[in-house]
C-alpha cells in the first residue's frame, strides 16, 4: 500500500483506498476515473476489515450499494448534487437514522428503531451523500470511555488509551478512512475531544449552525451537530452544504490569536506544552501573531457548564427506565438530583457573564480566537482516572475540561485540529480555537490557514 499527506493525516493511494480528500474524490468522480459504487464499495471493505477491532460503527445500513448504484446514474446523467454526491457518511448513534437501530448506545433504548432520518441525515441525503451507518458513542452521549451495551471505538493509534468521546465512533471512522463526512454531537467537548485523540479534525458550530430537529438532545443548551474529518478542507466543505446558514467562505482571516498563557502553563503536562510552543512557533513563522493573555470568567464558565450538563442531563434521566442502564448513569441521575436550584442559576448566571466576556476581550485584545492546546494531556489510558502533571496528581475528570467545555457554556463555535505525536505515548495532541458563535467561517479559515503550519501525523501503526 502506497502513503502519501492529506493536510496533517497519512492516507492510502485513493486509487485503492477510500481515504482521499473530498475535493480530490469529487474530482475523480465527475472525471469519470472513479465510481461511487467502487467508493462506496471500498468504505464497506475498510469497514469489515477494522470495524472488528476498533468498532467504529454499531450499526450499518443495508442500502448503501443500491444508494451509490443510484447516485452513480444520476452522475451519468449529468445531475451533480454537490461535492458530496455519492461520499460516504457516518452518522453518531444518538441521531435518527430511519430503519437503523436508534439506541443512544444504550440498553434504555436497545430495541428502539428509528421511524424517521433527523433533519441533518435528510440533508446529507438530498446532498448526494450516502449514510454507511451509526457510530459508537458513550452511553447516551454522557461522557465515558467504556460502555458494556455497545462498545465504544477504540483510539486508532493506541487501542489502550481512550479515543475520546461521546462521539467516539466519528473520530475513528474519520481516521480509519471509512467515512468522508461524519457527524457528532458536542456538548462538553464531545467531538473535539475524539477528533484530537484520533489525529483528525473536530468541528463543533454554535447551536443551530447544523439542524438538530429529530436528534436526541439532552442538554438542550449545551449541545450542537458538528462534523469530524480529516482536514480542514474536508469538514469546511461539508459544512459548505449541511450548514442552516453556510454564509460566504472567508479567505484572509484575522491572524491574530488570543493565548491563554497562564492557563496553559497551569494546566498541561511537559509534553503538551512542548508540543504547543511547537505549534506557535510555526504560526508565528506563518505570520500569526499571538497575544498572551486571559478571558475573565473562563475557569468559572467551564465549570459552570459541568453544572448545567448535570442539571439538564439529570432531567433528561428522571424521565427514563434507569434499570437498563450502566451503574455510571445512575450515578449521574442520583448526583443530579442533589443540585438545588440556586447552584444551578449560579452556575447559568456564570455562563452567561462568559458569553459577554469572550467577545469584549477578543474586541479589546484585537484577536479573532482564543488559541490553546485541545486537551492538557494525552489520551490517557482506559482505566486511568488520575495522572500526574507536572508533579501534580490530577483528577482526568474534569481537568480534562479545561480548554473544551468553555465553548459551551457559551454557544460559541470551536475546532479541534492535529499538532503533532506526542513522543512518549505517541498518540496525537491537537490545537484548538474558540470564537463567539457565528463566527464559523472565521474559525474554518483560520484552521484551514493554520494546518499547513503544524508538524503532522506519521502513518497509523498497523493494525
Amino acid at each position: 500500500m502506497t502513503w502519501r499527506r492529506c493536510g496533517n493525516l497519512p492516507v492510502m493511494d485513493p486509487s485503492t483506498d477510500a481515504s482521499a480528500s473530498i475535493a480530490n474524490l469529487h474530482a475523480r468522480l465527475r472525471g469519470g476515473t472513479l465510481r461511487i459504487p467502487e467508493l462506496i464499495a471500498g468504505s464497506l471493505d475498510a469497514i469489515a476489515r477494522l470495524n472488528p477491532r476498533y468498532r467504529a460503527f454499531s450499526h450499518l445500513a443495508a442500502d448503501a450499494m443500491a444508494q451509490a448504484e443510484v447516485l452513480q446514474a444520476e452522475l451519468d446523467a449529468g445531475r451533480v448534487r454537490g461535492p458530496l454526491h455519492g461520499l460516504a457518511v457516518s452518522v453518531k448513534g444518538s441521531i435518527p437514522v430511519a430503519g437503523l437501530p436508534w439506541t443512544e448506545g444504550t440498553r434504555i433504548f436497545g430495541s428502539r428503531v428509528a421511524a424517521q432520518d433527523a433533519a441533518v441525515v435528510r440533508r446529507v441525503r438530498a446532498a448526494g451523500g450516502i449514510v454507511l451507518g451509526t457510530t459508537t458513542l458513550s452511553e447516551l452521549a454522557m461522557y465515558g470511555v467504556t460502555n458494556a451495551f455497545e462498545p465504544m471505538g477504540l483510539n486508532p493509534w493506541d487501542v489502550a488509551r481512550t479515543a475520546g468521546g461521546s462521539s467516539t465512533g466519528a473520530g475513528v471512522a474519520a481516521a480509519l478512512g471509512m467515512a468522508q463526512v461524519n457527524l457528532g454531537t458536542d456538548s462538553g467537548g464531545s467531538i473535539r475531544n475524539p477528533a484530537c485523540h484520533c489525529g483528525v479534525v473536530g468541528f463543533m458550530p454554535r447551536i443551530g449552525g447544523l439542524s438538530a430537529e429529530g436528534k436526541a438532545n439532552h442538554s438542550p443548551s449545551l449541545s450542537t451537530i458538528g462534523l469530524v474529518g480529516r482536514n480542514v478542507a474536508d469538514v469546511e466543505i461539508a459544512w459548505d452544504v449541511l450548514a442552516d446558514a453556510p454564509g460566504l467562505r472567508v479567505d484572509a482571516p484575522g491572524r491574530r490569536l488570543l493565548v491563554l498563557r497562564d492557563l496553559v502553563d497551569t494546566m498541561c503536562d511537559d509534553e503538551t506544552l512542548a508540543l504547543f510552543e511547537a505549534a506557535c512557533t510555526g504560526l508565528s513563522k506563518a505570520g500569526f501573531e499571538l497575544v498572551d493573555g486571559g478571558v475573565p470568567g473562563w475557569m468559572a464558565g467551564e465549570h459552570a457548564a459541568g453544572v448545567v450538563s448535570l442539571h439538564e442531563s439529570g432531567q433528561a434521566l428522571s424521565r427514563m427506565d434507569l434499570s437498563l442502564a450502566s451503574d455510571g448513569i445512575r450515578q449521574r441521575a442520583a448526583n443530579a438530583a442533589r443540585l438545588d436550584a440556586a447552584t444551578v442559576d449560579a452556575a447559568r448566571a456564570a455562563c452567561a457573564a462568559l458569553r459577554r466576556s469572550l467577545p469584549a476581550t477578543l474586541a479589546a485584545t484585537g484577536t479573532s480566537a482564543v488559541l490553546t492546546p485541545t486537551w492538557p494531556f494525552a489520551a490517557p489510558r482506559l482505566e486511568a482516572l488520575s495522572l500526574d502533571v507536572r508533579g501534580r496528581t490530577v483528577p482526568i475528570d474534569p481537568h480534562r475540561n479545561c480548554f473544551v467545555r468553555a465553548a459551551n457554556a457559551i454557544d460559541a463555535c470551536a475546532i479541534s485540529l492535529p499538532m503533532g505525536l506526542y513522543p512518549g505515548a505517541r498518540v496525537p495532541a491537537g490545537v484548538h480555537l474558540t470564537a463567539p458563535g457565528g463566527s464559523e467561517r472565521a474559525v474554518l479559515a483560520l484552521a484551514r490557514a493554520m494546518e499547513p503550519c503544524l508538524s503532522g501525523l506519521p502513518p497509523l501503526p498497523a493494525p
